[in-house]
């Protein structure tokens, strides 16, 4: 194993078992049902936003095609088909809104982003499936907040109607990675 493998299990180790003491269980979840209810932070400023949710989008997409690749479980399979397919629907339906906003939309990764899509390629086979379900559930946490705070605190216009429409499937994701996690 090479240092740089070894440095990216470590990472995805870390990031992955930190965020599952953190999670809470499917059954134990308080269904937010309002964006509004999960916002914790201000919203950004409709460019950042937009960047934000282009990334995670972005990141959604090209992790379920690594999964597609290495995955093992069928189950594992078909939620990374789902979230490829949904995702890129949402990815389409945000530049329509970023350009009915005049904001220009870039789909560049952040560092942690990159991190984790590394770490992933290089994981263990017979770890790959807990290790990509908890990469979602992270990342689909991080979406959830984004979503909500834009939605309850986002000025009007087509992010703001986008960041409403996509929280209720966004969340519905986050259930179904922690449940399949849970088999």
């Amino acid at each position: 194993m090479t240092p740089k493998m070894t440095l990216a299990i470590i990472l995805l180790t870390c990031s992955t078992a930190a965020y599952a003491q953190e999670s809470t269980p499917a059954q134990q979840l308080t269904p937010a049902t309002t964006p509004s209810q999960a916002a914790t932070t201000l919203a950004p400023d409709p460019a950042g936003f937009a960047k934000e949710a282009a990334a995670a989008n972005a990141f959604a997409i090209l992790s379920s095609e690594v999964a597609l690749r290495r995955g093992l479980s069928t189950e594992v399979k078909t939620f990374a088909q789902t979230m490829i397919d949904d995702h890129r629907r949402a990815q389409r339906e945000l530049h329509d809104s970023a350009k009915s906003d005049n904001v220009s939309l870039s789909e560049d990764l952040s560092m942690e982003q990159r991190q984790t899509l590394l770490a992933l390629e290089q994981a263990e086979e017979s770890q790959f499936d807990s290790a990509y379900l908890s990469a979602q559930m992270k990342a689909h946490d991080q979406a959830i907040q984004l979503l909500g705070s834009y939605a309850a605190d986002g000025p009007p216009g087509g992010l703001k109607t986008y960041a409403t429409a996509h929280y209720p499937a966004v969340r519905n994701h986050m259930v179904r990675a922690q449940s399949l996690t849970s088999q």
